[in-house]
């Protein structure tokens, strides 16, 4: 599943860097018939995928700070999920309108983080 590269982002386990960095293989992209299309799916999906490990890091930071996620885990959920694939519904259902993919996965990130807050 993983690349050659050894990674390590604060404590955050190897397999979510992975999915975080969106160096995901090819079979972890979901198909269009497969694309969630609320914000809260995603969240169900993310979650179910994260060890407890990696929620007690995402746990600890700070809402202001999840923008260092932008270009890992923001790319893994924008491929992941469709994003620039054409998933329109996920991008209405994140920002409340048709908006910018990258707008759409911070939205996302903040959900995921918000739901672990719990």
């Amino acid at each position: 599943m993983f690349h050659d590269r050894t990674y390590s982002l604060l404590g955050i386990s190897a397999a979510l860097f992975m999915f975080v960095c969106g160096h995901a293989r090819a079979d972890d992209l979901l198909s269009p018939e497969s694309w969630p299309t609320t914000v809260e799916a995603v969240v169900q999906d993310i979650t179910a995928r994260m060890s407890q490990s990696d929620k007690d890091v995402l746990r600890k930071k700070k809402k202001e700070d999840l923008i260092q996620f932008h270009h890992g885990w923001g790319t893994g959920i924008r491929n992941r999920y469709g994003l620039w694939r054409g998933n329109e519904k996920l991008l209405t259902s994140a920002c409340g309108q048709p908006c910018h993919p990258d707008d759409a996965s911070m939205h996302i990130i903040e959900a995921v983080w918000a739901a672990i807050q719990k």
